[in-house]
This record gives structure tokens, sequence and C-alpha cells, in this order.
């Protein structure tokens, strides 16, 4: 699991109304929580190959409605320990919330492509079975 604090897009989401951060352990350690449904929020950084990189950008800009038959189509990516494609996601234990902000290896660093996107309710879970199942 991944720093939440140390991602890109921590700004963003801190900012959220929906979500609640508490500091905790002498502010050593950072609690995230989805407010809705009181369900704690993870971070992880995901990692595919080269050979995935179109389907990996395919379904993140995919809207929440049409994943599930992409998924069915092409099925569900498959990580790996290194590759130019990064996605970096936090989401609720619950699935109900989800973040996403995918970077592409490029001049020997990762870059972000725009901004996090966020997504709530069934649109978070429809989201988040492309990537975590």
């Amino acid at each position: 699991m991944a720093n939440i604090a140390k991602m890109e897009m921590a700004n963003a989401l801190f900012k959220k109304k929906c979500i609640k951060v508490e500091k905790a352990f002498f502010g050593l350690k950072t609690n995230v929580t989805y407010t809705p449904t009181n369900s704690s929020v993870v971070g992880d950084c995901l990692d595919f190959s080269c050979a995935d990189s179109k389907k990996v950008v395919e379904f993140f800009e995919a809207a929440p409605n049409q994943v599930e038959a992409l998924v069915q189509k092409e099925g569900q990516v498959k990580q790996s320990c290194n590759g130019n494609t990064r996605l970096f996601l936090c989401y609720s234990k619950d699935r109900k919330f989800a973040a996403m902000q995918l970077f592409l290896y490029s001049n020997f660093e990762y870059r972000a492509q725009g901004d996090a996107k966020f997504f709530e309710g069934s649109d978070a879970e429809k989201k988040l079975k492309a990537f975590v199942g």
C-alpha cells in the first residue's frame, strides 16, 4: 500500500468534502476516511507493462458505465513488477469512492497525464473493477 499523503493527488483528495483526514501516532500517520460510508481509504501504486499501456489508458479514460463491457471484452488489466504506465489509486475499502491519476514514463521520470479523477457510488465500483477486481 502506498502512502496517500505523499501522492501527487493528495492535496486534491484532501480538499474533497466527502473525505476526512486525521493525523495519528504523533502526526506520523494519516488516516483518510470516506465520510458518507465511514469507510477507510487506502492508497496503491500499480505498474503496468508496455504491452498493456494502451489498454490501461483506455480503461482509465472510459466512462464508468463502459468499463464493465471493456473488462468482459478485453479482460482485466494485469499488473507487472515495473512498466512504463503507473496508476496511483486511492479507494475506500467498501469501494464506494475512488480517486485515480495516470502517469506515463518519459524522459527518465513518470509524468502525470492530467489531473486526478474522482468517482463515488456505483461509478467508483465500476471503475475499480478494471484495476483491482
